[in-house]
């Protein structure tokens, strides 16, 4: 038959033969046997590892017929190590399984109980086939392998479990042969198998086992007779540096630890008594003068008659095994104490059987109790609505599609009080050596507490960035340049104000002195002021406003409004400056002083222009009357006689002559204060209006007059006479402050509107006051009327004059006691038109 090796590393044509020979031993699923447990523990003590096993495999697992620690007496054979690293010959040894591609996943290395080291030799029958392994462990790992000697005497081990089953295969054809009605028994006696010489055979392979016994124990073996009394050893003078006491109970009683000595004499009178195997571990004074732990196995030999003979054993250096397992479990006692103290609860789901198994600590958190059958609809029902779809999704996927590791954070709803919870899931979805998921391992963590700080971390960061951003704008916005320093000067901050300022950027002045803003002298008395402040405490700028003078980045100075504020932060001394560029105050104080000039001038020649229109208006009546009079005068003079008419008729003419002439240039004027020309010029209404406020409604402020302003957001643009259209706004913004005089609300309101589909614009001032009577409103345009003590009655008439004269027209509405609201409109201009007449 063709033999293939699989990727279990046995051949397909051994199978059959393997599992034929292990049916015939009939070993599988045997009690222990002293035999496999010596040469387990002389190749665990042979090794130095804490974990080795005798194991067979069969069609579906490796069972383990001897074991030394923390392994399952059977492996499936998808979890098995042996069955996919066991070489046809030789042994094999990998010095770290965690890093190994194909066993890093194992669940018996990435799980309880942690395997690192590995190494073992195949246990072979007479015809090659491999039945089995010697295999040892260790807890951490060993880059170095075994030694030469180790390796050596696992092979031989090996070997004697090899006549181990030899001897248990003749042993079974005795039995055959004794027993008649055995058919097994007629062909092994048909095969001329001679009694004496199978008897001679197993006497030879009990000889060589216990010559192995001694050839391959790195520890102590011991004989003693059928009292307990010591006889004969071999390795004490390697292991202790001295032989026992021959014929002494226990003769290595005196290097045996002070603690340990009563125990151990009353445990071995104990087992002599009995007569049954026994394991005693006790501490031994090594040759090094350290004591070490040591497991001490005893054996009874008996005769026929089951009487003991002599005692036969082992001592075996467990010191380090038990140094292992003692920090293993103070390792698993922090753990628990951890799990119990943190929370912190696992889960295990066997995904080929839908088994669930939860730590008690998973099980609370969830509030559930502990006999709660698991399943995911129960896990799914205690999800938060909001988050369950995406928990499905994520924990409950189909695994072979899904990320072997995983994490999810979610709400829960508690069973049992319905409470809401934060809980943190990670997870890991282990694989077999096909790459198919079999198990999920995970742990759940309720983390309310640290989502809680999170959110209300996030919240605060928020409320600090929207604080900054708010801050930030405010500092971006605000017309004052702000810049901090610390108490030597040192500036610290920088603000964009500043820099518009100052011409600097931030990276070119903070690191420096702050006098380098300032020019020649100030520059040189800053740093005595500082020091003088520092060592006097007097104050002369910080907490008031002090005129400056600065220097640009260009070397240009200007006048600044400096006032500087004081505080400490974490016992440092910090300083701000706020500081205000006078040269545009001046600059705009200038032309406010200039357009209150314009205006006052424009207003005394409009309001001559108005009042000489209607004198002209006014007297060319009478001087007509006069000149009519006059002609009058001439024709009764016709009819009269006498030598003093002629001089009277002339004098009449020449009367009614310069009558006519006087009315003839009142005319004239009248004509030129009426059609007189003025320039216009396209302005921005939002502006012109803002102009016409700031003079209008100087101290109205002080007055408690609140104003308001309301323009359209398209940004309307008019054909006018600036300063005449100011003119009219200065008036009715002043007549209104008058107005409130008297009343407590003082609300004054100028609104600019678009109306009559945009042509033209309506400009609104409203004020609060006292109204206008209905008998002064019909007439409050014409000239000489008024409602002021001292008034003359002809502002409103220019204002007429002026709005008329723009092609626009000027109303009033007012209720006695609630107010009066001015409203006049001028024409609105396209500015694109304007700007592109041409395209029109």
């Amino acid at each position: 038959m063709t033999s293939n090796t699989t990727r279990d590393g046995l051949s397909e044509g051994k199978e059959a033969p393997r599992s034929s020979i292990l049916r015939q031993l009939q070993i599988l699923d045997t009690t222990p046997e002293a035999a496999f447990d010596d040469i387990v523990q002389l190749a665990a003590n042979n090794c130095g590892c804490p974990v080795a096993a005798i194991g067979f495999f069969d069609e579906k697992r490796y069972w383990l017929k001897a074991k030394l620690g923390n392994i399952p007496s059977e492996i499936p054979l998808a979890d098995s190590i042996c069955v996919r690293a066991l070489e046809p010959a030789g042994s094999i040894s990998i010095g770290d399984l965690s890093h190994h591609p194909e066993f890093s996943e194992n669940p018996y290395v990435a799980g309880e109980p942690h395997l690192r080291f590995y190494a073992a030799v195949p246990i072979a029958s007479e015809n090659g086939a491999i039945l089995g392994s010697l295999c040892i462990f260790d807890y951490t790992p060993r880059p170095a392998g075994l030694s030469p000697e180790q390796s050596r005497a696992l092979l031989a081990l090996s070997r004697f479990v090899a006549h181990e089953l030899k001897l248990r295969q003749m042993g079974l054809a005795d039995a055959d042969r004794r027993d008649p009605g055995n058919v097994e028994q007629q062909t092994d006696a048909n095969t001329g198998i001679n009694p004496q010489k199978a008897a001679a055979d197993h006497l030879h392979m009990s000889e060589q086992r216990y010559r192995a016994l001694i050839e391959t124990n790195t520890a102590i073996v011991w004989r003693s007779d059928s009292e307990g009394s010591y006889t004969e050893g071999w390795g004490w003078q390697e292991f202790c540096g001295r032989e026992p006491v021959v014929d002494t109970l226990l003769g290595w009683i005196d290097i045996i630890h002070p603690e340990d000595r009563d125990r151990t004499i009353s445990a071995w009178q104990e087992t002599v008594h009995a007569a049954q195997p026994a394991k005693i571990v006790h501490r031994i004074l090594g040759h090094d003068g350290d004591y070490r732990w040591v497991s001490c196995r005893a054996v009874p030999l008996l005769d026929e008659a089951g009487k003991v003979q002599q005692w036969a054993g082992t001592i075996s250096d467990i010191h380090d095994r038990r140094m292992a397992e003692d920090k293993l479990r103070d390792s698993e006692e922090r753990l628990r104490l951890a799990i119990e103290t943190t929370g912190l609860g696992i889960w295990d789901f066997n995904i080929l059987r839908g088994e669930h198994q939860w730590t008690p600590e998973a099980y609370k958190l969830l509030g559930l109790n502990p006999d709660t059958t698991i399943n995911k609809d129960a896990i799914l029902a205690l999800v938060h609505p909001e988050d369950r779809d995406r928990i499905e999704r994520k924990l409950f996927a189909d695994p072979v599609n899904s990320d072997l590791t995983y994490s999810a954070t979610f709400r829960i709803l508690r069973a049992d009080t319905g409470e809401e919870r934060w809980i943190l899931v990670t997870g890991r979805t282990v694989l077999d050596e096909d790459g198919q998921p079999i198990r999920k391992i995970g742990t759940t963590h309720d983390i309310t507490s640290r989502k809680l700080a999170e959110f209300a971390l996030k919240s605060s960061e928020e409320r600090l960035s929207r604080s900054e951003a708010q801050l930030r704008s405010i500092l971006e916005t605000v017309p004052d340049a702000m810049i901090v320093a610390d108490e030597k000067g040192i500036i610290r901050s920088f603000s964009v104000t500043a820099e518009h300022v100052f011409g600097y950027q931030p990276d070119e002045v903070i690191g420096t002195n702050v006098k380098f803003l300032m020019p020649l002298p100030y520059r040189e008395q800053h740093d005595a002021y500082i020091s003088r402040y520092r060592a006097s405490g007097e104050r002369r700028i910080i907490g008031s406003c002090r005129v400056a003078m600065a220097q640009r980045k260009d070397g240009s100075t200007f006048p600044m409004e400096v006032q500087v504020g004081e505080m400490r932060w974490e016992g440092e001394r910090i300083f701000t400056a706020f500081i205000r560029d006078l040269t545009e105050r001046q600059y705009t104080e200038m032309r406010m002083q200039e357009l209150q000039s314009e205006l006052a001038y424009m207003s005394r020649l409009t309001a001559m222009g108005e009042m000489g229109s209607t004198l002209a208006h006014e007297i060319n009546q009478p001087l007509t009357a006069i000149a009519s009079y006059l002609k009058g005068c001439g024709l009764i003079l016709d009819r009269m006689e006498g030598e003093q008419v002629d001089m009277v008729r002339m004098a009449v003419d020449e009367a009614a002559e310069e009558a006519l002439r006087a009315g003839e240039v009142i005319r004239q004027l009248r004509e030129f204060v009426a059609h007189g020309e003025s320039e216009h010029r396209v302005e921005e209404l939002q502006r012109l209006i803002e102009e016409a406020s700031a003079l209008g409604l100087v101290g109205a402020k002080e007055k408690g007059v609140q104003a308001e302003f309301d323009f359209s957001p398209n940004g309307l643009h008019v054909i006018v006479n600036r300063v005449q259209i100011q003119q009219v706004l200065i008036n009715l913004l002043r007549n209104a402050v008058e107005a409130m005089h008297d009343v407590h609300n003082r609300n004054l309101s100028i609104r600019a509107m678009p109306v009559h589909d945009g042509t033209m614009v309506q400009i609104s001032v409203q004020d609060t006051g006292s109204g206008i009577a209905p008998e002064v409103l019909s007439k409050l345009f014409k000239p000489f009327t008024t409602t002021k003590k001292s008034g003359m009655g002809v502002g409103l008439s220019i204002c007429r004059t002026i709005v008329e004269s723009h092609g626009g027209k000027i109303w009033a509405v007012s209720n006695p006691g609630e107010g009066t609201t001015f409203h006049f409109t001028l024409k609105t201009v396209d500015t694109e038109e304007v700007a592109y007449p041409e395209a029109f």
